[in-house]
């Protein structure tokens, strides 16, 4: 009787131990799973905002671009133009679309990311000076910038390569 109850303790006790062994591993992979799931979550938002961000700059660009083949208006009173208003769009998606990568980066990018914001609304602001400050004349605004004032489409593909790569970064060391 002493020997079977000497195997159901031992039954009993490797089963016991068994089962707490497997609970700890399956406790262990979950957390190693839940953490991979979150890294790669977290790589993927970030993904997604930087690349809005960066098409974003392009449709701002683009808009921008139109505006500088614009004519100064007539007079005064001629303000309202479609380029313009496409142009003032897509820097405000520009701007929220920089706001997200914000959100969903490292302060790294932050720079970057700022400064094609910022030099994409600098530049729009250029324009209007010319737009303003030309009143009647019959060229178009790229004709009639002041040098070191017009498209600078290096400087934009710079400061986008800028951008990628601080985002690279980032999405590489998206478990920060």
């Amino acid at each position: 009787m002493q020997d079977t109850i000497a195997v159901a303790l031992i039954t009993a006790l490797s089963t016991l131990s068994a089962a707490g062994l497997t609970g700890w591993i399956t406790l262990r992979l979950q957390r190693q799973q839940t953490a991979a799931e979150r890294t790669r979550a977290r790589e993927e938002s970030r993904r997604t905002a930087y690349a809005n961000l960066l098409a974003a700059s392009t449709d701002a660009w683009h808009a921008i671009d139109a505006m500088w083949r614009l004519v100064p208006p007539q007079d005064a009173n001629d303000t309202q133009r479609p380029e313009i208003q496409a142009a003032l769009s897509a820097l405000k998606q520009l701007d929220h679309a920089l706001h997200v990568a914000g959100l969903h980066g490292p302060s790294s990018i932050d720079d970057a990311a700022a400064e094609l914001y910022f030099d994409a609304w600098a530049e729009f602001e250029a324009i209007m000076h010319v737009l303003r400050d030309n009143i009647g004349d019959s060229r178009i605004a790229a004709q009639l910038h002041t040098p070191g004032q017009g498209p600078d489409h290096d400087a934009r593909l710079l400061k986008r390569a800028a951008f990628t790569g601080e985002a690279r970064k980032a999405i590489k060391n998206a478990d920060d």
